[in-house]
């Protein structure tokens, strides 16, 4: 895994990683001063010599590294990856013995990098972290940006309702086994609010949350979820989404309701109507979806909310995508994080295909140092307390607060 980089008369020990998502590097911890700007190696063995600097295929990062210097070169993206022996974040376990680097090391590198060639950002503080947004807000004027937080940098932008089988499956189930036992609050609310209430609850649902305040964002991003256990250093990540702003529904449009309406559909219905609109999709004829059994179920459905519905404005395939949506501030907790959703649409009820969410922009920023992060976010007044402010989580974080 070690290789030795030639420097003129100097041989610098450094070693490649790489990971599809942070890019292709070769970290090496030095205390020389280099002074190459971009360049391009040759490799025989484990012997690296730099060739001419004008080909530019990496780009070199100095890092202030306890005092000394330490460098990472990055391979530009559109360059082949060479046939080394590489690290990556599978290899660099917690406690990890490999003699010249941890994953701390490299996270390390990676945050002092802060945007990686490949245009993600790492993030080891919250100050770098404004930069990080304020970089892509200019960089996406005038449009309405939502943020997404999460733990661990490979969950995906799915809703918990399309994670397992068991739950798409039966959702119109579990949808009126929640209104049945919450009937006295839930009996005339609109289909968007009962599945906004369940989101609150922590029940599956169609609806994956999103938030307008990017610190929130940051936030979940280094809340630890409960059981969650893994042997490798910890990434989080925040996606910066933006969309244009006449794509955004409120929770009381009509488009928002033909979404919503789905959760009350048995599961052959949403199967049928599903492979009604694909093959629609393909001949342009409407008589194949209007003719359905699962239609006219969905009309008869929407018509619950929407009495004057007008299927001469329906365009079928709308139910395949995803809308981003404002809710009403209904509970406590969507107030404190300034909480929105995506609604997902129809997937393939047999294969668990759904349409994956698009948007003008889904930049990342990984996020990492994360007990540091929650200390300066801590400072903010935006904690555990502060964004479930339910008497469960507030109890937590008082007595918490004694463990300082």
């Amino acid at each position: 895994m070690i290789y030795k980089l030639k420097i003129n008369s100097l041989e610098i020990p450094g070693a490649f990683f790489y990971d599809k998502d942070f890019g292709f590097y070769f970290f090496s911890d030095y205390q020389v001063e280099i002074t190459l700007k971009e360049v391009s190696f040759d490799i025989v063995d484990d012997l690296i010599t730099i060739k001419d600097k004008n080909i530019n295929e990496y780009t070199v990062y100095k890092i202030d590294r306890f005092n000394h210097n330490a460098y990472a070169f990055a391979l530009k993206d559109g360059i082949e990856m060479p046939k080394v022996e590489y690290l990556n974040f599978d290899k660099l376990e917690i406690n990890s013995k490999f003699e010249l680097f941890t994953g701390g090391d490299v996270l390390e590198f990676l945050a002092s990098i802060s945007k990686l060639p490949n245009g993600n950002y790492v993030v080891g503080c919250v100050e770098d972290y404004i930069t990080a947004i304020g970089e892509l807000n200019n960089k996406y004027k005038n449009q309405e940006h939502f943020f997404r937080g999460h733990y661990y940098y490979k969950y995906q932008l799915v809703p918990s309702l399309f994670r397992k089988p068991k739950f798409f499956n039966n959702e119109s189930d579990i949808y009126m086994d929640f209104k049945t036992q919450f009937y006295n609050e839930l009996s005339n609310k609109k289909y968007i609010e009962i599945l906004t209430t369940m989101q609150h609850y922590r029940m599956p649902t169609r609806l994956l949350d999103t938030t307008s305040n990017p610190l929130v964002a940051l936030f979940m991003a280094c809340d630890k979820p409960q059981g969650f256990h893994n042997k490798y250093y910890g990434i989080g990540e925040v996606i910066f989404m933006s969309c244009e702003k006449k794509n955004v529904k409120y929770s009381d449009s009509n488009t928002v309701t033909l979404l919503s309406s789905l959760a009350v559909l048995e599961t052959k219905y949403k199967q049928e109507l599903y492979e009604k609109i694909m093959e629609y999709k393909k001949t342009g004829d409407k008589s194949i979806y209007k003719e359905s059994n699962a239609y006219k179920r969905f009309v008869a459905e929407v018509q619950n909310e929407l009495a004057y519905f007008d299927e001469s404005f329906f365009d079928p395939l709308l139910l395949l995508n995803h809308l981003h949506v404002k809710v009403g501030m209904i509970n406590e907790r969507i107030i404190a994080q300034s909480g929105n959703f995506i609604l997902f649409g129809l997937c393939n009820y047999q294969t668990g295909e759904y349409e994956p969410v698009k948007t003008v922009s889904k930049e990342r920023i990984f996020v990492v140092h994360r007990p540091y992060i929650s200390s300066q976010l801590d400072m903010l007044n935006i904690s555990t307390g502060s964004m479930y402010p339910d008497k469960d989580h507030m109890s937590q974080e008082i007595i918490k607060s004694y463990d300082k």
